[in-house]
This record gives structure tokens, C-alpha cells and sequence, in this order.
């Protein structure tokens, strides 16, 4: 599941690219993220570490701007990596900095709660004794939007979470705290 320094380079630089060229053919681009408005948005990521295993990441959320810029909402993360499946919910708000450019930088946070399942495929040394858990989650991320349309927008960042036990999979360990690279779609009405 990790996604190397180069790839996010060059993901970072196309969709550069591809969201200047976006602006230049439509004009100016304002983006939809006004007091009112709402946004749906999808991101996440997917690896293959072994022929027959897909580890993946996927996050959906809902937001509503209560100010212009300004946003709170509800996001939901499904994750399987390594063997440990993990379902979080959580409440967010985000703030969007420079509002009237095709290219927005955000900073967020959320808090929520994770449940944990540990399935037989989990390579840790069994006397250990996982069992299934829940535990408090508190993020914080920060990224750009790249808006190619008013109302939509391709969406980098990077996130840190931390949690009260340790429910993440990090090679064939536990551990209580994740940090994350998202690419993603968000979409405003």
C-alpha cells in the first residue's frame, strides 16, 4: 500500500499540468466551495503486494460549507492491509485557503471511531492474541485541490491519524498511528 516520493511526484505534477490546461480552455475557474454549497467526495489507494492479496484504503465523505471556504461533514474509511480489515466514521471539518484560484490548498481534522477485525492472513506471531477492537481516531491532513470544473476538483494530500490502541498494520506489526497518501475526486453541488 505504500505509494513512493516519485509516484506522488509525478501524480502531483499531471494533475498540475492537466489542471492549468483545464483552466486555460474554460476560462476562470471558480470553485464551488461557497457558504451553501456541498461536496461528495471519493479517494483512497490500492496495492497489489502479492499475486493473489489487494490491499486497499477507500475513503468516502459528505461535507457541508457553513462559511464560504469552510466545511464540516461525515467520512467513512473501509480498509483491508495485510490481513486487518478496519472500518472508520468519523466527523471532519476543512478549511480552504485561496479560494478564488483553480488550485486550493486545505488543511482538516476529524475525530471519530474504528473497528478492527484480524483475520486469519495477518502474519504477526499468534501468542500475541489480537482480538477484534474499536478505538478513538483523530486525523489531520492537509493538500490541494485542483479544480478542472467549478464543481469538481482532483484532490492530493497527506494525513496523519492516531488512535487510542494500536489497530494499524504497519509491515507484520501493530501500531497506533497512520500517515497517508490520498488521491481522490471531489464533486460540489
Amino acid at each position: 500500500m505504500t505509494i513512493l516520493p516519485k509516484q506522488i511526484l509525478v501524480l502531483s505534477s499531471l494533475l498540475v499540468a492537466s489542471g492549468t490546461v483545464a483552466a486555460q480552455q474554460t476560462g476562470s475557474i471558480n470553485p464551488m466551495i461557497m457558504q451553501g454549497n456541498q461536496e461528495l467526495a471519493l479517494s483512497g489507494s490500492i496495492d497489489v503486494p502479492d499475486f493473489d492479496e489487494i490491499d486497499f484504503d477507500i475513503d468516502a465523505s459528505y461535507g457541508y460549507f457553513f462559511r464560504d471556504g469552510w466545511e464540516v461533514g461525515a467520512r467513512a474509511i473501509g480498509a483491508d492491509i495485510g490481513g486487518v480489515e478496519r472500518f472508520d466514521f468519523s466527523v471532519f471539518t476543512e478549511y480552504n485557503f485561496n479560494r478564488n484560484s483553480h488550485i486550493v490548498p486545505f488543511v482538516g481534522a476529524s475525530v471519530g471511531l474504528a473497528t478492527v477485525n484480524f483475520d486469519g492472513d495477518f502474519d504477526v506471531d499468534s501468542t500475541l492474541g489480537f482480538d477484534d477492537d474499536e478505538a478513538t481516531v483523530f486525523g489531520f491532513t492537509g493538500g490541494i485541490k485542483w479544480f478542472i470544473r467549478d464543481y469538481m476538483a482532483v484532490s492530493t494530500s497527506i494525513g496523519f491519524s492516531v488512535s487510542t490502541d494500536d489497530i494499524y498494520a504497519a509491515d507484520d506489526e501493530l501500531v497506533d498511528n497512520l500517515t497517508t497518501f490520498r488521491i481522490g475526486l471531489r464533486y460540489y453541488f
